[in-house]
Protein backbone atom coordinates (compact mmCIF):
# COMPACT_ATOMS: atom_id res chain seq x y z
CA UNK A 1 0.00 0.00 0.00
CA UNK A 2 3.03 2.24 0.64
CA UNK A 3 4.58 1.68 -2.50
CA UNK A 4 1.11 2.58 -4.18
CA UNK A 5 0.98 5.69 -1.90
CA UNK A 6 4.54 7.22 -3.27
CA UNK A 7 3.57 6.02 -6.58
CA UNK A 8 0.58 8.51 -6.48
CA UNK A 9 3.17 10.78 -4.92
CA UNK A 10 5.12 10.77 -8.45
CA UNK A 11 2.12 10.80 -10.44
CA UNK A 12 0.48 13.90 -9.19
CA UNK A 13 4.43 15.48 -8.97
CA UNK A 14 5.00 14.04 -12.23
CA UNK A 15 2.02 15.77 -14.32
CA UNK A 16 2.81 19.28 -14.54
CA UNK A 17 6.10 18.72 -16.90
CA UNK A 18 4.33 16.06 -19.03
CA UNK A 19 1.69 18.58 -19.91
CA UNK A 20 4.13 21.83 -19.55
CA UNK A 21 4.47 22.12 -23.55
CA UNK A 22 0.36 22.30 -24.09
CA UNK A 23 0.20 24.76 -21.50
CA UNK A 24 2.89 26.96 -22.93
CA UNK A 25 0.71 26.61 -25.85
CA UNK A 26 -2.69 27.88 -24.72
CA UNK A 27 -1.38 30.81 -22.22
CA UNK A 28 1.46 31.73 -24.59
CA UNK A 29 4.15 31.43 -21.98
CA UNK A 30 8.05 32.13 -22.41
CA UNK A 31 10.10 29.77 -21.09
CA UNK A 32 10.93 32.23 -18.20
CA UNK A 33 7.44 31.83 -17.35
CA UNK A 34 7.36 28.00 -18.40
CA UNK A 35 10.22 27.69 -15.28
CA UNK A 36 8.08 29.97 -12.70
CA UNK A 37 5.08 27.68 -12.74
CA UNK A 38 7.66 25.01 -11.90
CA UNK A 39 9.08 27.14 -9.45
CA UNK A 40 5.69 28.36 -7.73
CA UNK A 41 4.72 24.43 -7.26
CA UNK A 42 8.34 23.71 -5.51
CA UNK A 43 7.70 26.29 -3.20
CA UNK A 44 4.31 24.62 -2.70
CA UNK A 45 6.03 21.22 -2.14
CA UNK A 46 8.79 22.77 0.49
CA UNK A 47 5.78 24.75 2.52
CA UNK A 48 3.82 21.10 2.36
CA UNK A 49 6.92 19.37 3.34
CA UNK A 50 7.52 21.10 6.88
CA UNK A 51 3.98 21.91 7.54
CA UNK A 52 2.70 18.07 6.90
CA UNK A 53 5.47 16.05 8.48
CA UNK A 54 4.88 18.97 11.41
CA UNK A 55 1.26 18.10 12.10
CA UNK A 56 2.24 13.95 11.38
CA UNK A 57 4.36 14.30 14.45
CA UNK A 58 1.37 16.11 16.53
CA UNK A 59 -1.51 13.59 15.15
CA UNK A 60 0.79 10.97 15.96
CA UNK A 61 2.86 8.38 14.59
CA UNK A 62 2.61 4.76 13.29
CA UNK A 63 -1.18 3.73 12.03
CA UNK A 64 -1.92 7.65 12.72
CA UNK A 65 0.53 8.86 10.03
CA UNK A 66 -2.27 7.10 7.87
CA UNK A 67 -4.44 9.92 8.02
CA UNK A 68 -2.41 12.91 7.10
CA UNK A 69 -1.17 11.32 4.11
CA UNK A 70 -4.91 11.26 3.07
CA UNK A 71 -5.26 14.47 3.71
CA UNK A 72 -2.15 15.39 1.85
CA UNK A 73 -3.74 13.18 -1.00
CA UNK A 74 -7.04 14.68 -0.94
CA UNK A 75 -5.53 18.35 -1.54
CA UNK A 76 -4.18 17.05 -4.32
CA UNK A 77 -7.48 15.29 -5.93
CA UNK A 78 -8.93 18.80 -4.78
CA UNK A 79 -6.24 20.98 -6.77
CA UNK A 80 -6.32 18.43 -9.83
CA UNK A 81 -10.44 19.62 -9.29
CA UNK A 82 -9.81 23.06 -9.16
CA UNK A 83 -7.10 23.23 -12.28
CA UNK A 84 -10.15 21.54 -14.35
CA UNK A 85 -12.89 24.11 -13.47
CA UNK A 86 -10.82 27.30 -12.44
CA UNK A 87 -7.70 27.65 -14.46
CA UNK A 88 -9.41 29.96 -16.86
CA UNK A 89 -5.91 32.41 -16.99
CA UNK A 90 -2.32 32.01 -16.78
CA UNK A 91 -2.52 33.69 -12.96
CA UNK A 92 -5.54 31.69 -11.73
CA UNK A 93 -3.33 28.27 -12.81
CA UNK A 94 -0.22 29.75 -11.25
CA UNK A 95 -1.82 29.81 -7.89
CA UNK A 96 -3.26 26.56 -8.00
CA UNK A 97 -0.11 24.76 -8.73
CA UNK A 98 0.00 25.93 -4.66
CA UNK A 99 -2.09 23.25 -3.57
CA UNK A 100 -0.62 20.77 -5.60
CA UNK A 101 2.95 21.56 -4.28
CA UNK A 102 1.84 21.39 -0.78
CA UNK A 103 0.16 17.83 -1.28
CA UNK A 104 3.27 16.55 -3.27
CA UNK A 105 5.28 18.30 -0.49
CA UNK A 106 3.28 16.75 2.17
CA UNK A 107 2.56 13.23 1.08
CA UNK A 108 5.88 12.12 0.57
CA UNK A 109 7.67 12.31 3.66
CA UNK A 110 4.61 11.32 5.54
CA UNK A 111 4.88 8.53 3.64
CA UNK A 112 8.11 7.74 3.77
CA UNK A 113 7.92 7.63 8.01
CA UNK A 114 4.74 5.84 7.64
CA UNK A 115 7.09 2.54 6.13
CA UNK A 116 9.89 3.02 8.76
CA UNK A 117 7.15 2.88 11.85
CA UNK A 118 5.35 -0.44 10.07
CA UNK A 119 8.90 -2.68 9.50
CA UNK A 120 11.15 -4.23 12.26
CA UNK A 121 14.55 -2.46 12.42
CA UNK A 122 16.15 -5.28 10.66
CA UNK A 123 14.46 -4.96 7.74
CA UNK A 124 13.73 -0.92 7.46
CA UNK A 125 16.26 -0.47 4.91
CA UNK A 126 14.99 -3.61 2.13
CA UNK A 127 11.18 -2.00 2.79
CA UNK A 128 12.53 1.49 2.04
CA UNK A 129 13.77 0.44 -1.36
CA UNK A 130 10.82 -2.09 -2.33
CA UNK A 131 8.80 1.57 -1.33
CA UNK A 132 10.71 3.95 -3.48
CA UNK A 133 10.58 1.93 -6.33
CA UNK A 134 6.91 3.88 -6.78
CA UNK A 135 8.85 6.63 -7.59
CA UNK A 136 10.02 5.72 -11.12
CA UNK A 137 6.99 3.38 -11.74
CA UNK A 138 4.90 6.63 -10.80
CA UNK A 139 6.99 8.71 -13.37
CA UNK A 140 6.32 6.33 -15.80
CA UNK A 141 2.82 5.75 -15.25
CA UNK A 142 2.31 9.12 -15.11
CA UNK A 143 3.64 9.55 -18.93
CA UNK A 144 1.34 6.40 -20.00
CA UNK A 145 -1.91 8.05 -18.21
CA UNK A 146 -1.40 11.63 -19.76
CA UNK A 147 -0.75 10.52 -23.04
CA UNK A 148 -4.06 8.31 -23.05
CA UNK A 149 -5.23 11.32 -21.55
CA UNK A 150 -4.44 13.68 -24.35
CA UNK A 151 -5.71 11.25 -26.95
CA UNK A 152 -9.10 12.52 -26.57
CA UNK A 153 -9.06 15.33 -24.25
CA UNK A 154 -6.83 18.03 -23.11
CA UNK A 155 -4.16 18.93 -20.20
CA UNK A 156 -6.99 20.38 -18.31
CA UNK A 157 -8.47 16.46 -18.06
CA UNK A 158 -5.00 14.84 -17.04
CA UNK A 159 -5.36 17.53 -13.49
CA UNK A 160 -8.76 16.36 -13.00
CA UNK A 161 -8.55 12.54 -13.70
CA UNK A 162 -5.34 10.83 -12.95
CA UNK A 163 -5.45 12.19 -9.25
CA UNK A 164 -8.86 10.54 -8.86
CA UNK A 165 -6.88 7.37 -9.06
CA UNK A 166 -5.42 8.31 -5.40
CA UNK A 167 -9.07 7.32 -4.42
CA UNK A 168 -8.68 3.77 -4.15
CA UNK A 169 -4.71 3.71 -2.15
CA UNK A 170 -6.72 6.61 0.73
CA UNK A 171 -9.15 3.93 0.71
CA UNK A 172 -7.70 0.95 1.65
CA UNK A 173 -4.73 2.98 3.43
CA UNK A 174 -7.62 3.78 5.90
CA UNK A 175 -9.08 0.26 6.12
CA UNK A 176 -5.07 -1.23 6.76
CA UNK A 177 -3.42 1.17 8.34
CA UNK A 178 -5.48 0.67 11.59
CA UNK A 179 -4.13 0.50 15.29
CA UNK A 180 -5.26 -3.23 15.56
CA UNK A 181 -3.17 -4.33 12.06
CA UNK A 182 -0.40 -2.31 13.37
CA UNK A 183 -0.48 -4.45 16.70
CA UNK A 184 -0.81 -7.60 15.04
CA UNK A 185 2.29 -6.46 13.09
CA UNK A 186 3.96 -5.69 16.50
CA UNK A 187 2.98 -8.75 17.75
CA UNK A 188 4.68 -10.65 14.95
CA UNK A 189 7.80 -8.65 15.21
CA UNK A 190 8.18 -9.64 19.11
CA UNK A 191 7.22 -13.17 18.19
CA UNK A 192 10.34 -13.52 15.59
CA UNK A 193 12.72 -11.80 17.99
CA UNK A 194 12.56 -8.60 16.00
CA UNK A 195 13.31 -5.02 16.65
CA UNK A 196 10.14 -2.55 16.96
CA UNK A 197 10.28 0.36 14.94
CA UNK A 198 9.28 2.14 17.57
CA UNK A 199 8.26 1.09 21.73
CA UNK A 200 4.48 2.15 21.23
CA UNK A 201 2.09 1.85 18.02
CA UNK A 202 1.73 5.37 18.11
CA UNK A 203 2.76 8.53 20.25
CA UNK A 204 2.15 12.26 19.92
CA UNK A 205 4.96 14.51 19.72
CA UNK A 206 4.87 18.19 21.29
CA UNK A 207 6.63 21.43 20.65
CA UNK A 208 7.11 23.74 17.74
CA UNK A 209 7.56 23.95 13.93
CA UNK A 210 10.82 24.80 13.97
CA UNK A 211 12.33 23.40 16.82
CA UNK A 212 12.76 19.86 14.72
CA UNK A 213 14.46 21.27 12.28
CA UNK A 214 16.71 23.18 14.25
CA UNK A 215 17.68 20.35 15.95
CA UNK A 216 18.03 17.97 12.62
CA UNK A 217 19.77 20.71 11.21
CA UNK A 218 22.48 21.14 13.85
CA UNK A 219 24.17 17.75 13.09
CA UNK A 220 26.58 18.13 10.22
CA UNK A 221 25.73 14.98 7.99
CA UNK A 222 22.12 16.07 7.88
CA UNK A 223 23.47 19.63 6.83
CA UNK A 224 25.28 18.04 3.91
CA UNK A 225 22.43 15.79 3.13
CA UNK A 226 20.13 18.74 2.51
CA UNK A 227 22.62 20.45 0.48
CA UNK A 228 23.26 17.26 -1.86
CA UNK A 229 19.46 16.35 -2.06
CA UNK A 230 18.31 20.14 -3.04
CA UNK A 231 21.21 19.87 -5.47
CA UNK A 232 20.33 16.67 -7.17
CA UNK A 233 16.64 17.42 -7.21
CA UNK A 234 17.65 21.06 -8.56
CA UNK A 235 19.33 19.17 -11.30
CA UNK A 236 16.80 16.59 -12.31
CA UNK A 237 13.73 19.64 -11.87
CA UNK A 238 15.58 21.53 -14.60
CA UNK A 239 15.96 18.27 -16.90
CA UNK A 240 12.74 17.16 -16.53
CA UNK A 241 10.49 20.01 -16.25
CA UNK A 242 11.17 21.04 -20.52
CA UNK A 243 11.97 17.07 -21.37
CA UNK A 244 8.42 17.21 -22.80
CA UNK A 245 8.99 20.73 -24.21
CA UNK A 246 12.31 19.98 -26.05
CA UNK A 247 10.53 17.01 -27.57
CA UNK A 248 7.36 18.58 -28.65
CA UNK A 249 10.02 20.89 -30.18
CA UNK A 250 11.55 18.14 -32.02
CA UNK A 251 8.16 17.53 -34.02
CA UNK A 252 6.29 14.94 -31.48
CA UNK A 253 2.70 15.17 -30.40
CA UNK A 254 2.04 16.74 -27.11
CA UNK A 255 0.95 12.94 -25.89
CA UNK A 256 4.32 11.40 -27.37
CA UNK A 257 6.34 13.51 -25.72
CA UNK A 258 4.44 13.41 -22.02
CA UNK A 259 4.88 9.46 -22.92
CA UNK A 260 8.47 9.67 -23.17
CA UNK A 261 9.25 12.01 -20.94
CA UNK A 262 8.08 9.21 -18.24
CA UNK A 263 9.96 6.69 -19.54
CA UNK A 264 12.81 8.70 -18.66
CA UNK A 265 11.77 7.68 -15.17
CA UNK A 266 12.21 4.04 -15.56
CA UNK A 267 16.02 4.83 -14.89
CA UNK A 268 15.48 5.37 -11.55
Amino acid sequence: MTTGAILMTAVDGGILPAVLPAIQEEYELSSTQAGLVNSVFFGGLIVGALLFGWISDRIGTGYRRTWTWNVAMLLAILGGALTFGLAGSFAAFLLLRIPMGISRGGSEPVNVALVSEWWPKEHRGFAVGVHHTGFPLGQFLTGALIAAVLGFAGWREAFLLIPLLGIPIIVAQAIIGTRRNQAKVYDWIDRNGLTRPLPELSTRLPGGMLAPVKQALSNANVRWSVVLIFLFLWAEAGAVTFLAVQLTQEGMSFGEAAFLSGVSGLTG
